[in-house]
């Protein structure tokens, strides 16, 4: 072994090799400047996730605890002083709401309901045998139909005996009110130039089996007669067929015949056909006389003076029919008819029907007072009657009966709350003027959030499953597009094109996603919109459907659909490949059986991320979609998505903890909720599909 010529210099060597492997930590203050920025924004990021949890959480709380004001739509109608404890409101169906003990909030004074009348009255078109088989139904018979007894039952016939009996049956004794007469009015449309007067014998051919016009007058043309008459359950029908067909209505029957009982729908159906032919009380013919013209039977049309003598042959009496034990029950009905009695003579010629004779009508006072053992007919104050009223039957006496309800409700029958103020304080009194909204306390449930399916916050409809089902359905179609096409492009970008196609395409696809989204919103409402109704029909597709908004949201999660697929195809080793060519597969069979299973868990991560884009995705739906809680499957009707109504109600002046603001936050949650449940599963599918090469 030799020896070094120099030691000196070995040392010297070994020394400088030391000293430049010196390990001492020297610390770099750039990169603790980088490590504490990237910690900060980690921590950013989670703190800032946290306080929207929070923030969410903690809203979406009161929207289910806090006082939730919704506004019934009526308003105060007489100004309140600081001591008032008492009003009314405009009436309506909005007020079934409010409830004893419940509280309102009239400005931002909130009372407490101590007495409650929801004074209305409700009238109901059945025709006179419908509304007398609803006044004499037994109590389960209205239970079965959920339907409540009237109080009164309008009438354009006397009651027959078989109803009485029925009546009996379920301790209903009837009393009639004669309060007018009317005259069956004979009517053709304006357009018909070939009738202005029909003989009595005409008239029952007409109605009794004639098919043609020319079959009852040779002059007349040889077209087909159409006959537009009221429902079997009519009063108006019943007089007819008894006095122009001898109670035989069989004939007329078996005719080419329209059927209604709203005489309004026979009024329009009669004017719009030259050749047809109806009957209906005289009122409906004076609403429309522009469009109808009457006809006089033997030279005699209906007037005063022809209803009086007998000589008009259609007239007949006009009845209201209650009860002596009902009016007792609800003193609000003995009420009514009093004030019915006392104001028809005022009305009834303005509605087109005939005043009954001084004597008749005297008659009728007489009934009514011995019904209620009076000694004469009071003077009522609709403004202290409180009770609901209800009426159904003859849609001929409707419309008299409607103008007399309306003096009623003009005269004061108004809904009426009492109420203890300062509930919440005593500064809280204050003055109110007519016309302020009363709103009142409702409040959502989670049984009733997931399970109703109106979302109508305003009105106390609180279901979120119209915005739940519009956001799936349009996620839905969304993948349905974009699925197959996202997934054909890579698999072409990845196994098929050459790395200068692929290096061309790639990066085109990947800058549609840059594309704003307001701009794909207005594309689907402007061409997607019209070319599915062009192709389906623009009696099925609404201008706002989801179909459109679902399309054009998968058209935009292509490109994130084809780039993370195509990554994950990429990275899928060649030896895979070259293992399956040398088996002899084709490329076709080593795409679908070797490169996609083993890139599938990439792929499927990949879908996900793309459904929780499309479930967020708002401007397309916004746009597009619709802009109303529509609960529907198809996707030719317009519905709004979550993201969507969210975008809608907070592009408003929203109030602070109002129930619209508040809702926000349950809707964000319940978002937040299925997208998190979504990226959970996509981790778990990632865990149980990835394969490690």
């Amino acid at each position: 072994m030799n020896e070094p010529e120099n030691p000196d210099l070995t040392l010297h060597l070994v020394q400088r090799k030391t000293r430049s492997l010196d390990l001492t930590h020297r610390i770099k203050w750039h990169e603790v400047v980088i490590q504490m920025s990237l910690l900060a924004c980690g921590l950013l990021s989670i703190f800032t996730t946290i306080g929207i949890i929070l923030v969410l959480g903690n809203e979406s709380i009161s929207f289910f605890t806090r006082d939730q004001w919704v506004n019934t739509n009526r308003a105060i109608l007489s100004d309140m002083d600081e001591s008032a404890t008492e009003f009314t409101v405009e009436p309506g169906k909005a007020l079934d709401a409010i409830a004893i003990g419940g509280t309102i909030r009239v400005g931002q004074e909130v009372m407490e309901i101590v007495e409650f009348h929801n004074n209305r009255f409700e009238l109901d078109v059945l025709g006179t045998g419908g509304g007398f088989r609803s006044w004499c139904a037994t109590e389960a018979q209205l239970a079965e139909v959920g339907r409540a007894r009237p109080l009164i039952v309008n009438a354009s016939r006397p009651i027959k005996l078989a109803e009485i009996e029925t009546c009996a049956a379920a301790g209903i004794r009837p009393l009639a009110f004669r309060i007018g007469t009317d005259a069956l009015a004979i009517v053709v449309s304006a357009d018909n130039d070939f009738i202005t007067e029909l003989t009595f014998a005409e008239l029952q051919r007409i109605f009794g089996g004639a098919a043609r016009w020319s079959d009852v007058r040779a002059s007349f043309p040889d077209e087909p007669i159409t006959l537009v008459i009221p429902g079997e359950d009519s009063g108006t029908f019943d007089f007819f067929v008894e006095e122009v067909l001898d109670g035989d209505p069989d004939a007329m029957l078996t005719t080419d015949l329209i059927m209604s009982e709203n005489d309004s729908q026979l009024a329009g159906s009669i004017k719009r056909n030259r050749y047809s032919i109806g009957f209906f009380g005289y009122a409906y013919y004076l609403n429309n006389k522009d469009d109808l013209r009457i006809i006089a039977l033997d030279g005699v049309t209906p007037r005063i003076e022809t209803v009086e003598d007998g000589s008009y042959a259609l007239a007949r009496p006009l009845y209201i029919y209650s009860d002596a034990g009902l009016m007792r029950d609800h003193p609000q009905l003995k009420d009514f008819i009093s004030f019915y009695l006392s104001h028809v003579k005022d009305v009834i010629v303005d509605v087109g029907y005939f005043a009954a004779s001084p004597e008749v009508m005297a008659q009728t006072r007489n009934e009514w007072i011995r019904a209620i053992g009076a000694s004469d007919v009071p003077t009522v104050k609709p403004a202290a009657v409180n009770g609901e009223l209800t009426a159904a039957g003859s849609s001929t006496v409707f419309p008299l009966t409607e103008r007399i309800a309306e003096a009623f409700v003009e005269a004061g029958y108004l809904p009426r709350l009492k109420v203890k103020r300062a509930i919440r304080g005593e500064n809280t009194l204050a003055p109110h003027s007519a016309g302020v909204t009363v709103e009142y306390n409702d409040r959502p449930t989670i049984i009733e959030f997931f399970t109703n399916t109106n979302w109508i916050p305003a009105i106390g409809e609180f279901g979120v499953i119209p915005l739940i089902n519009a956001t799936l359905m349009t996620s839905t179609i969304a993948m349905l597009v974009a699925l197959p096409l996202g997934l054909g492009a890579a698999i072409y970008l990845s196994e098929y094109a050459s790395p200068r196609v692929r290096a061309t395409l790639k990066p085109a696809l990947e800058i549609l996603a840059g594309i704003p989204t307001v701009v794909y919103g207005y594309f689907a409402l402007t061409f997607m919109t019209p070319l599915l109704r062009a192709v389906f029909g623009v009696d099925v597709v609404n201008i706002y459907n989801t179909g459109s908004a679902g399309i054009v949201v998968g058209i935009l999660i292509i490109p994130l659909i084809s780039s993370m697929s195509e990554d994950a195809l990429h990275a899928v080793p060649n030896a895979l490949r070259e293992a399956s060519y040398g088996l002899g597969a084709t490329k076709l069979e080593t795409v679908i059986k070797v490169v996609v299973p083993a890139a599938l868990s990439g792929i499927l991560a990949a879908f996900i991320v793309a459904v929780s884009r499309a479930i967020g995705e708002t401007m397309i739906v916004a746009i597009a979609a619709g802009a109303g809680p529509n609960f529907s499957f198809s996707p030719f009707d317009s519905a709004e998505t979550m993201t969507g109504h969210i975008a809608r109600i907070s592009g408003g002046d929203l109030s602070y903890d109002s129930i619209d603001y508040n809702s926000i936050f349950a809707i964000g949650l319940t978002l937040f909720v299925m997208t998190f449940m979504l990226n959970v599963l996509s981790r778990v599918i990632i865990g149980r599909f990835r394969e490690v090469y």
